[in-house]
């Protein structure tokens, strides 16, 4: 799923992606245990759905490693 380094993906916040699963009790596009215990999985489609999350966590740590470095460089100066 390189769409989600796409200019035009829509990443949530961290705090969207939070009340989202405080709502839901699962990610987002990440079928519910009562989903899949209901309709099984298509083991393909669940493996790209979990490279998507992968690829989002990888945007969530950059996008936190540069809060970092703009918080430490006044710091170290």
């Amino acid at each position: 799923p390189d769409y989600v380094f796409s200019e035009n993906y829509k990443l949530p916040s961290l705090t969207e992606l939070n009340d989202f699963i405080k709502i839901n009790k699962h990610l987002p596009n990440i079928p519910s245990a009562a989903e899949v215990e209901k309709n099984g999985l298509e083991m393909g489609d669940m493996q790209k759905r979990m490279m998507e999350k992968i690829e989002e966590l990888t945007l969530y740590i950059i996008d936190l490693k540069k809060e970092m470095d703009a918080i430490k460089k006044p710091v170290n100066q």
